[in-house]
């Protein structure tokens, strides 16, 4: 397989459609997968890549469910995955992100997602593909994912960064979703779509750019950055976005906000509830 990067251009992909150790994951909603994908492409159900539990709906899955959901999709270790989604790529970010987490080896997301695709004239398939299934053992390693408890431990350390990617609205309690309103305590801010080029199929905005933003919220490659959002849906995204620089140490919040603002223990930055 070709030395594909964590983020692909879709004219890098064409050329290595029907690879057969390519494997083409189209994450996004069923009726926009059957109205048009990528040729090839196989289709994953987002739900089946997240674990609902108590007040939290976007964990990550247990290792045995994980393992049949990609089995079901005919994935192998050889496999270089790619990725994309419909919705600007925060699905496939999360793919990546458990991919990662699971240590499979290779994987890229098509810059801009299907927009980045279609929008450039690309060839589209309406046929839906079936893939042969397969016999994938998932075993999580944690390195990837910032616990509850693993974010508690690191609230005082100064070497670390908690960055909040939510809206500014759910930021500021304009928005509230959980039940209790506000932030990790000493998390900065960024907005997720601050990094994505409208004007550009929606493809991620060039290398110094994104270095800009993030370092004038001191999110610096020497510090180990945690994500989060509500559910680790936008986050995940920004953790791609990231790595793609070259920021080493990188954790994303899989239960996200919607297990820190719901406990009754967690301490939390400029709390709010709404008593109506």
């Amino acid at each position: 397989m070709p030395d594909f990067t964590r983020f692909i251009e879709a004219e890098t992909l064409k050329p290595h459609l029907g690879d057969a150790n390519l494997k083409i994951i189209d994450i996004s909603i069923p009726q926009v997968y059957k109205e048009g994908h990528i040729p090839g492409a196989v289709h994953l159900s987002y739900p089946k890549i997240v674990h609902a539990h108590d007040d939290v709906d976007c964990d990550i899955p247990p290792d045995d469910v994980l393992s049949i959901a990609l089995s079901e999709i005919g994935l192998r270790p050889e496999h270089h995955v790619v990725i994309y989604d419909s919705q600007h790529n925060p699905m496939a970010s999360r793919l990546c992100w458990t991919l990662e987490e699971i240590e499979h080896k290779h994987f890229s997301i098509v810059n801009g997602g299907w927009h980045g695709w279609k929008d450039t004239g690309l060839p589209v398939e309406t046929e839906i593909n079936i893939p042969d299934v397969s016999t994938y053992k998932v075993c999580q390693t944690g390195r990837c994912n910032a616990t509850t408890e693993y974010i508690k431990s690191k609230l005082d350390d100064p070497n670390v960064v908690i960055l909040d990617t939510r809206l500014d609205e759910e930021y500021t309690n304009e928005l509230l979703i959980t039940d209790r309103g506000g932030m990790i305590p000493g998390a900065v801010h960024l907005d997720w779509m601050v990094n994505i080029n409208e004007n550009d199929h929606y493809r991620l905005y060039p290398d110094d750019v994104l270095m800009e933003n993030f370092a004038k919220i001191g999110v610096v490659p020497e510090k180990e950055i945690i994500v989060y959002c509500q559910t680790h849906f936008r986050s995940a995204h920004t953790y791609q976005v990231l790595k793609h620089l070259g920021f080493n140490h990188v954790r994303g919040y899989a239960a996200g906000y919607s297990e820190w603002g719901n406990a009754t223990d967690t301490p939390i930055e400029n709390e709010f509830i709404d008593d109506d």
